[in-house]
């Protein structure tokens, strides 16, 4: 059916050239080539459209329309005989290139349409200045670059980097696994995903509107959104169009559900003694300022920042993070170096830390969305929350409650939390498996328990100086990686109940 589809726009495009060309012919051709099931595609088609489809053996199957509109017969041959294929490479790494050498004496004109079936593991990548793409059932890395004319990619899971810049951009995933870029200069981008898929969210559009049906958790910094939809971790899905708009839907939502992400849009910034503020910043970015507040989008290389009185904002940093700050609260996207963060008194949001680091606030609240390295979090007073932990977390505040959920892949990892005046909150799954020291020390020992969702624990119970120290000690599924809780006149709980969202009010 779709290749009917595909010849029928053809023979319509073939009918509509003709009124401008005195004669016009199409040449069709299948085509075969070796290619292994996790070989790769390159495909170069300078003019026309490009079907691929996947199928579950290896090589690669194609039909190939060779269309040419020429003034008479013999230019219809010229065309037919210069418009070449030329076919590189072996089964590991296969290239398709349309070629017209130099020297053709232009009067006639060329395109060429292919439709293709190849192997669903596979890597493919397309080129073309003018025609529609459309990609179907793919598993592997899907790369496209399309001047003129809109993309389709459905049912990938995988990463994927598509840019147009003509045209609009339409990707559907049954499931979000991997990184995806998707950007186009005057056309649309449109990706729908699963309701439950978890991704970080990058959306930059200069004249158009973000849209999404999902609860996007995040911040603008100047016209680009940093956020994160479901869980905090995980790949990121980066969509950009300097003209058009963008949407992010769910799987069977009905469009019109769908709510502007810029109606939510923190207030700015208010203007202070001195503010750098800016887009993106190449190498390192180095500032320091007395008084003043720091917004920056995105930072490919490393980030040194001081400021005496001041907010700082950042989205996306892709080498190590050190800031210093005497007083403000602090914003961070997507950090994927170390993170050395530090402030006399303000809240601290992370949303990705991919390396881990030292977040510390002497007066706030910290809250950490996602880490993947170790990290230490210490707070002088105020809540510390870190949604996904997939590795190591050691934090300590004077006073407010502690909650620390682990990545559902995670068997086992060494957290110490110890609250002088609060609670403690692990959440783990039921199969997690760890050594227990959990202490609270308490004035009211039927308030201030201990409780865990996985047996194994051993509780004792003495008197310390008036007050009560209540101990429990054991192995959760026959043990693992050191657990060393600490609170004081708090509870400590060990759940393995789901985790809502975490729900970030921005400034």
């Amino acid at each position: 059916m779709k290749t009917r589809v595909l010849a029928a726009a053809i023979v319509l495009f073939t009918c509509a050239s003709a009124a401008t060309a005195a004669v016009s012919r199409t040449f069709n051709s299948e085509q075969q080539f070796t290619l292994l099931a996790n070989g790769t595609l390159f495909l170069e088609n300078p003019s026309g459209d490009v079907v691929i489809h996947a199928k579950d053996t290896p090589n690669i199957e194609g039909m190939l329309y060779k269309r040419i509109d020429g003034k008479d017969k013999e230019a219809l041959e010229e065309g037919n005989l210069f418009t070449k294929l030329i076919i590189g490479g072996d089964e590991r790494v296969r290239s398709l290139r349309m070629a017209i050498p130099d020297g053709a004496s232009r009067e006639w004109k060329a395109s060429t349409a292919w439709h293709i079936r190849m192997p669903r593991t596979a890597t493919i990548s397309v080129l073309t200045r003018a025609g529609q793409i459309q990609i179907s059932g793919m598993r592997g890395t899907v790369h496209v670059r399309n001047f003129n004319g809109n993309v389709v990619v459905d049912d990938h899971v995988g990463p994927a980097k598509i840019d147009s810049v003509n045209g609009s951009i339409f990707y559907l995933s049954p499931a979000v696994r991997a990184n995806v870029v998707l950007a186009s200069v005057n056309g649309d981008v449109t990706a729908t995903v699963p309701q439950g898929a978890g991704f970080r969210w990058i959306a930059d559009t200069v004249r158009g509107d973000i849209r999404t049906h999902f609860a996007a958790r995040g911040t603008f910094i100047g016209n680009t959104f940093n956020g994160s939809v479901n869980a905090p971790g995980g790949p990121t899905l980066r969509t950009t169009s300097l003209m058009g708009n963008i949407s992010v839907f769910a799987h069977k939502v009905p469009v019109r559900q769908a709510q502007s992400v810029r109606r939510t849009a923190p207030t700015p910034m208010p203007v202070r003694t001195q503010q750098a503020s800016t887009q993106v910043v190449r190498g390192l970015f180095k500032y320091a300022t007395s008084l003043g507040d720091v917004r920056v989008q995105q930072v490919l290389g490393d980030v040194d920042i001081f400021t005496g009185a001041g907010e700082v904002q950042l989205g996306a940093v892709s080498g190590s993070l050190t800031v210093r700050s005497s007083g403000g609260p602090m914003q961070f996207g997507e950090i994927n170096g170390p993170i050395k963060a530090k402030t006399r008194a303000g809240d601290i949001l992370v949303d990705s830390a991919r390396r881990g680091g030292e977040i510390e606030t002497q007066g706030g609240t910290i809250r950490l969305l996602y880490t993947s390295g170790p990290t230490r979090l210490v707070s002088g007073g105020g809540d510390i929350i870190v949604r996904q932990a997939a590795s190591s977390v050691n934090a300590i505040t004077d006073s407010g409650d502690i909650s620390i959920a682990m990545d559902p892949v995670a068997k086992s990892q060494r957290i110490d939390a110890k609250t002088a005046k609060g609670n403690v909150v692990l959440n783990v799954t039921p199969n997690f498996g760890a050594d227990i020291d959990a202490t609270i020390v308490t004035s009211d020992p039927d308030a201030d328990t201990i409780l865990s969702d996985i047996p194994g624990l051993s509780i004792s119970r003495e008197q310390v100086g008036g007050r009560t120290r209540v101990r429990a000690t054991g192995k959760l599924n026959g043990g693992g990686e050191k657990i060393v809780l600490q609170a004081t006149d708090g509870d400590i709980r060990i759940s393995t109940g789901p985790v809502a969202p975490t729900v970030v009010t921005r400034r």
